[in-house]
């Protein structure tokens, strides 16, 4: 090999290496921190009286005064358990129904309706029960006779997964308690099915009915029932776009 080319190659390595070496010291050496400012120190001084006179007055918020939310009024004034319409009748002219009142619907009963709490709810569908015929050994779906409520609560469930708020009824504010009364026989199928006391709207007593038919069949009755036919009274509230069963 002639020497010129020697002297080319060791120069060219010896560059390399020395590269590498000034590369691995600039990624090993520790990056320096930026200092943090100094901080500045801070006197607090009292003013004197006339100085604090002459200063603007600072304008502090007015206390607002507390909203109070006024209690509602009982629902309801009779025995007779009709819950009024919320939005006006679809389809009318303006001002038709106007001074026009609903049979046994009293001028308080008109107008937004309280908030019902559970307890309420519970009462409406309490309050206008029909009574048991004489030989009527029915009981009502709330009853707390302890071996009925674990299966009574199953079909309360039961039946309101099916229940549906009819949209046209929704719309047109609608609303009602109805009563009915049906038979569970020994293995599930449904029985006699009946309309106690209608809600005054057709189309909520027909999705009553409609849904105690599309829940069957239910749980076949426990043996130790000793029961060939149970028979339920229920509540059904239609009320604000939701359904309860009681």
């Amino acid at each position: 090999m002639p020497r010129h080319l020697q002297f080319t190659i060791s120069l060219l390595l010896s560059i390399a290496f020395h590269a590498l070496v000034i590369a691995t010291a600039f990624f090993l050496a520790p990056s320096a921190e930026t200092p943090l400012p100094a901080a500045t120190p801070v006197r607090i001084v009292n003013l004197p009286p006339e100085t604090l006179k002459r200063l603007p007055p600072v304008a502090r918020p007015l206390p607002q005064p507390e909203r109070s939310v006024p209690t509602p009024g009982k629902f309801g004034g009779s025995d007779e358990v009709r819950l009024p319409r919320t939005l006006p009748g679809l389809g009318r002219p303006e001002g038709q129904d106007r001074g026009k009142t609903d049979k046994g619907t009293t001028k308080k009963e008109q107008g937004p309706l309280p908030f019902l709490t559970q307890r309420d709810i519970d009462e409406l569908a309490r309050k206008g029960m029909p009574g048991k015929r004489p030989g009527d050994e029915s009981v009502t779906l709330d009853t707390d006779e302890f071996k009925f409520i674990s299966y009574n609560r199953w079909l309360k469930v039961k039946v309101e997964s099916t229940l549906r708020y009819p949209e046209l009824a929704a719309l047109s504010g609608l609303q009602g308690v109805l009563y009915i009364r049906f038979d569970i026989m020994k293995d599930g199928s449904l029985g006699a099915l009946e309309l106690l006391k209608s809600s005054g709207y057709k189309i909520l007593d027909d999705e009553a009915l409609r849904s105690i038919r599309a829940s069957a069949p239910f749980q076949p009755l426990p043996d130790e029932w000793r029961m060939d036919r149970y028979s339920i009274r229920a509540a059904v509230l239609f009320y604000l776009s939701e359904v309860y069963v009681r």
